[in-house]
């Protein structure tokens, strides 16, 4: 049973791994057909430039181009332009022109085609994938964009499966796909390039350098601190954000604060990011400068070696290996010796062409280039190197070749430049930001701690009360807002003074005429009374002055209790006390007086909705019965007629305040006169001053609350609101 299950499993890896090579063969021919299109376009264009001009202007066309494929030009047999020289492409050999057609090259396999330009003859190449002779942690056999594939997968032109056969867009043959690649990666000791100075980079190393370890440690763990630092920021920003649903909504306190750290934060980040850049593109130019120095002190010992020399060719190259070699030692680095054709005459590392692992040929940039000493950087596969040229002179300082001098700026070493400078940097940097936030917290809260005051004392400030002055010791702006906000205060004061007086005057103005006209009412029956009784007298008519007289005098006594009903009124208005707001237990007092007028002589019924005791406001402890029982009295006047007559009283907390509503089912009260139902000398009954409201309302307003009231042929409701305590 387990063998048939490893059957199985086995058949169902086989069939998912050719699918999958399968679609890599799709994808591939798609991608080959796209860049043939492309590549057969640019060489056509190329073929026209060929026509009397120069190579610069091809050098133009190739480099600026955009695509992926190369050009080898040919006049007959001999070379005479390349687009670039990472190809190991010296086995080219002439085949039939117009076709495409598999080339496997000593480090790429390719597909080229051969055009016909007059006297030249044009190589066109599609570069596919790598193919160096030995692969580590610096060489890898992948395939060259714009193709994709797994590494893993080979090209062969051996014909197995044609599902994974490839052909070019002219239907024709090119080669298959297969996932045996046969590569083996090669010791150090056999690519002969251990002893190379710059191309050592060409094989793994895993050593590192202690100290560079060291330093990336201590970055690592500032760089998470200070990354974490920012995380902690940006959150509680968001908070802030969302808390206050806003920055226009959040306090003052908050956005100075939350912009201060804002821009520390986006400083920081800006220093850190530049300091980085700065310090690669630094490290990677005193590189440069190095490397064009040391090539021009190799350009004068190669003069006095080679003084009498006319020309470089073939010939000179196994005794110059030798003198390259002698001059790697003394200056450290590996040299490169051209003829005046581009082509390699002498190494300090022989090996590298040897293998096949770049091209013999210079790069096309130095011979078209009018400095006569350049650097510039070059590649092998995806690796990127420095490498710096200048002319090879001889005594008479006729240029007999080329001297290229490469260097490999590993990103390593880079990286351990910028590590040092950072562990440096980051420490302060990390120390500075949290020294900024808690400052700016102090500075902040400095700044705005006497808003929040004068805020505070605006909000408690009550037209009649003494306001409380700020003590403020800044001469600031903000210090000039305090000055202004006393000086306010003091004005609203006096203002205050002067208000009540003049309210005072014209009240007891208001009030003698009131008096005089609720006096005058009953004076005058009561005179007609007793002129009637002189005129009665002197009739002479016992019977009927006694009979007259019983009725006078009840009439009289009436209107001396009409009198006397007024004048205590009038008495209890005069000698209404200051309002003292407390904290005053409103739930306990409301209460009391609901029980006091349950038993009412209407027997009208009286509900009460709300807690017994335990509610607290500010109110005057002594006043505050008072209008409750004005409110529930009045309601009570109000359906006095009713025979399904209906009081209800409601306490409530809401959010800053306490409200009592007296609620009755009368008749409401008319539009015409709504008004006027606070005004000290108005009143709907036959009786009474029209007080009772006004008292009420002063005293409400005096502990900082208001008193309304809404109302309509179904009933009114009076709501009185005080502030919590």
């Amino acid at each position: 049973m387990k063998k048939h299950l490893l059957y199985i499993f086995l058949l169902c890896s086989l069939m998912l791994s050719c699918s999958s090579e399968q679609q890599d063969a799709k994808r591939i021919s798609k991608t080959l057909h796209s860049e043939e299109k492309k590549a057969i376009a640019l060489t056509s264009e190329l073929v026209e430039k060929l026509q009397g001009q120069s190579f610069d202007s091809i050098w133009n066309l190739t480099q600026n181009s955009g695509s992926s494929c190369l050009f080898y030009i040919f006049d007959h047999r001999r070379l005479v332009y390349w687009s670039d020289n990472w190809l190991a492409g010296d086995e080219v050999r002439l085949r039939t022109y117009d076709r495409w057609y598999y080339q496997r090259f000593t480090n790429a396999h390719c597909i080229c085609r051969w055009t016909n330009a007059g006297d030249y003859n044009v190589l066109t190449v599609i570069p596919i994938k790598y193919a160096y002779p030995f692969v580590n942690r610096q060489l890898s056999n992948d395939f060259i964009p714009p193709f994709r594939a797994h590494k893993d997968i080979d090209i062969t032109i051996v014909r197995s499966d044609p599902k994974l056969a490839v052909y070019s867009s002219e239907d024709t043959y090119l080669f298959s796909i297969t996932t045996d690649t046969g590569t083996e990666e090669v010791q150090r000791e056999q690519t002969g390039l251990a002893e190379s100075f710059s191309y050592r980079a060409l094989l793994s190393s895993d050593s590192n350098n202690n100290t560079g370890a060291r330093n990336m440690s201590q970055v690592r763990v500032y760089f998470i601190l200070e990354i974490t630092l920012y995380a902690i920021i940006i959150l509680l920003g968001i908070i802030g954000l969302i808390r206050a649903r806003g920055f226009r909504r959040m306090k003052i306190r908050t956005k100075v604060y939350y912009v201060i750290n804002a821009l520390v934060l986006f400083a920081s980040v800006y220093v850190f990011a530049v300091s980085t850049l700065h310090m690669r593109s630094r490290y990677q130019t005193q590189q440069r400068q190095i490397l064009v120095n040391k090539t021009k002190y190799i350009q004068k010992s190669l003069q006095e070696s080679y003084f009498w020399n006319i020309s470089l060719s073939e010939k000179n190259e196994p005794g110059m290996n030798i003198d390259l070699r002698d001059l790697s030692f003394t200056y450290e680095t590996d040299i490169l010796v051209y003829d005046l054709s581009g082509n390699l005459v002498g190494s300090s590392t022989p090996a590298l062409f040897d293998k096949g692992i770049v091209s013999r040929h210079i790069a096309p940039e130095p011979i078209f280039s009018k400095s006569s000493t350049m650097s510039q950087y070059e590649q092998i596969g995806d690796m990127h190197y420095l490498a710096a040229y200048t002319e090879f002179y001889n005594g008479n300082y006729v240029q007999i070749g080329y001297i290229a001098v490469p260097m490999f700026i590993y990103d390593e070493e880079v990286n351990e430049e910028v590590d040092r400078f950072l562990a440096k940097l980051l420490p302060p940097n990390l120390i500075v930001l949290l020294l900024s936030f808690f400052i700016s917290f102090f500075i902040v809260r400095s700044i705005t701690q006497p808003l929040s005051a004068l805020k505070d004392s605006m909000q408690h400030l009550r037209l009649g009360q003494t306001g409380k002055l700020l003590q403020y010791t800044g001469d600031d702006e903000v210090g000039e807002l305090v000055a202004r906000y006393n000086e306010m205060v003091k004005e609203l004061e006096r203002s205050s003074k002067l208000l009540a007086k003049s309210e005072r005057e014209s009240a007891w103005r208001t009030m003698a005429r009131q008096i005089a006209h609720e006096i005058n009412n009953p004076l005058t029956p009561m005179k007609l009374t007793i002129q009637q009784l002189q005129r009665t007298k002197k009739l002479n008519d016992t019977r009927r002055f006694d009979e007259y007289f019983d009725k006078s005098t009840v009439l009289l006594i009436e209107q001396i209790d009409n009198l006397s009903r007024i004048a205590q009124s009038f008495s209890q208005f005069a000698k209404m006390p200051e309002v003292k707001p407390a904290k005053v237990d409103i739930a306990s007092k409301l209460f009391s007086v609901i029980t006091l007028f349950r038993n009412n002589a209407a027997n009208i019924p009286i509900r009460y909705i709300g807690a017994q005791s335990g509610v607290y406001a500010m109110a005057d402890e002594e006043q505050v019965g008072q209008v409750f029982n004005n409110l529930i009295k009045n309601a009570l006047q109000a359906i006095e007629n009713k025979t399904d007559g209906d009081i209800i009283v409601m306490l409530q907390q809401k959010n800053e305040c306490v409200e009592v509503s007296v609620s009755d089912n009368g008749c409401g009260i008319p539009e015409d006169i709504r008004d006027k139902i606070f005004r000290p000398n108005f009143t709907t009954k036959s009786t009474g001053a029209g007080l009772g409201l006004a008292i009420s309302k002063n005293i409400v307003e005096g502990v900082g609350g208001n008193i309304s009231f809404t109302t309509s042929p179904s009933g009114t409701t009076f709501y009185v609101r005080m502030i919590n305590a």
